[in-house]
């Protein structure tokens, strides 16, 4: 499922209009139709009565297809017009001129002074749409129309918000001072990044997607950028009979220090479930004793480490070699913060080949060391930081990258030529082609020591198994969360684990994907 940021939903309207000559009065009818169609099949009960919020632009003229479809069904609804009237866009000036012919209520809202006049009357609505501004809102609500939403959202009402919840930025996400709390919202042709970025995605609710005419090769000459994953399966192929466990993947991963062997055990249990063919895990030498006892399936081999028993740089002409054979590694996981096994990092990363996936402390080997990075360039890594770890390698602080998010992710790959999948609520994984995808699976269960590596030992299978660091890591991303997910069926959030989610990714294979979205 392709996501939009605004300017590409503004060109697939025009795009719809100069190349196949879909006039845009059209498009809007049937966004307003279509999601009449929904709020009078999901929402509205026979007598219910509604307001219908509309600016003066696009979004509003929705609105008012909406307003026009549920007044012709028989429901008691009132349209408010907010904006100087003078100023419609040509679209809502027309739709407007329809409604007054059709004498649907309409209110008019131009000044705080029309807003106290009629505000009581909202009390008494069943269900209020929110079609004031749409996707081309940019910085604050400012004014009256401030008042209005925060009257809207103290409402004990239903409120059904028209492509996107007023208030949110729809290529950021952010909201500058305050947005509409949705129930539910009606989206045209296709999700925005707002929709899944926060605050956004909490102030969405219930999301339906409505197709508006726009014809599918539009797409197809131009596919936009980013992208949603609802089916992962096809990635997978077809095991042959006559293989054996070389063909899907020698994998290393290089892991542990004292009292954070379990990263490493989980990372390769992962590894494991997820079917590589042969995996060996190489730690700091003292610490053979207990991966060997808990690793049954997984090969081990210590390496030269500190007196701290952590990776030594004197391990790192052993550790290449080996490696040498492989095709691909995972380092990181519970590897520690010591300052030789940083530069360890450092040094392996630069002088290795073959493909990688980098989290945890290997990723805190680079922090604000721009020029270690800069070695890095154009090697097939991916770095899987959450918000925090990507705060110290990108040298901003979280305040500044959560403002902006994409544009922060995308100068990264951009500069050092890698993969990045920044984890969180919304993981997010970027290339540095330009390729976006979001992945919503998972949930607070989740939100436990030990994931992350769970998620790494899922990504280094997959680039053993001859993915590229893109689809390993927007792959990975997916099955992780999924999995959480199906648990939910069994445990409540608290008791989902790192270890069940382990025990329990083979089930990807054989759990029908949900079709369709309705709850990101």
């Amino acid at each position: 499922m392709y996501i939009l940021s605004p300017e590409e939903m503004r060109y697939f309207d025009k795009t719809a209009q100069e190349q196949f000559g879909i006039d845009p009065i059209i498009l809007m009818e049937n966004a307003g139709k279509k999601s009449a169609e929904i709020i009078e099949m999901e929402v509205l009960e026979d007598t219910d009565s509604v307001a219908v919020i509309c600016g003066t632009g696009n979004n509003g003229g929705d609105g008012m297809v909406i307003a026009r479809w549920l007044h012709n069904h028989g429901f008691d609804v009132c349209c408010y017009i907010v904006g100087d009237n003078e100023k419609f866009s040509p679209l809502a000036h027309k739709n407007h001129s329809i409604l007054q012919k059709m004498h649907c209520e309409i209110q008019y809202i131009s000044c705080k002074k029309d807003l106290d006049k009629i505000v009581d009357q909202f009390y008494d609505f069943d269900v209020i749409i929110d079609a004031l501004f749409g996707v081309g809102l940019k910085g604050e609500v400012k004014g009256y129309r401030k008042n209005l939403i925060e009257i809207i959202n103290e409402l004990d009402e239903i409120i059904v918000a028209i492509d996107i919840p007023s208030g949110i930025d729809a290529e950021k996400g952010t909201v500058a001072n305050v947005a509409i709390h949705a129930d539910i919202t009606i989206t045209m042709a296709n999700m925005k990044y707002g929709h899944l970025l926060y605050p956004g995605r909490d102030l969405c609710g219930e999301i339906y997607i409505v197709d508006i005419g726009i014809p599918e090769l539009a797409y197809e000459e131009n596919p936009p950028r980013a992208e949603l994953l609802f089916d992962v399966l096809h990635y997978f192929p077809l095991r042959r009979n006559n293989t054996h466990k070389g063909d899907y993947g020698k994998i290393a991963i290089l892991a542990g220090s004292p009292g954070l062997t379990g990263a490493g055990v989980m990372a390769s249990e992962a590894a494991l479930e997820m079917g590589s063919g042969l995996i060996t895990l190489l730690h700091p030498k003292s610490l053979d004793t207990i991966f060997e006892v808990s690793l049954l399936e997984v090969m081990t081999r210590g390496v030269t480490e500190t007196k701290h028993h952590t990776f030594s740089l004197d391990a790192l002409d052993e550790v290449l070699d080996f490696v040498e054979s492989c095709d691909a590694v995972a380092i990181g996981p519970g590897i520690s913060r010591n300052k030789e096994t940083a530069e360890f990092v450092r040094e392996f990363l630069a002088r290795n080949n073959k493909s990688a996936v980098i989290d945890a402390d290997a990723i805190n080997a680079f922090e604000k060391d721009k020029e270690a990075l800069k070695r890095l360039a154009g090697k097939p890594y991916i770095f899987t930081p959450h918000i925090m770890e990507f705060s110290r390698l990108s040298c901003f602080n979280i305040e500044e990258i959560k403002i902006d998010l994409l544009r922060h992710m995308k100068e990264f790959v951009h500069n050092y030529k890698v993969t990045l999948l920044l984890k969180g609520s919304t993981s997010i994984i970027a290339d540095p082609e330009g390729n976006i995808t979001f992945n919503i699976t998972g949930n607070p269960g989740m939100a436990t020591g030990g994931s992350g590596d769970v998620l790494t030992g899922i990504i280094v299978s997959l680039l053993g198994q001859g993915f590229s660091p893109y689809d390993a890591a927007r792959v990975g991303a997916y099955i992780h969360g999924e999995v959480a997910d199906i648990l939910l069926e069994e445990y409540e959030e608290a008791a989902i684990t790192p270890s069940k989610i382990i025990a329990n990714l083979h089930r990807i294979f054989i759990e029908p994907d949900v079709d369709g979205l309705t709850n990101p």
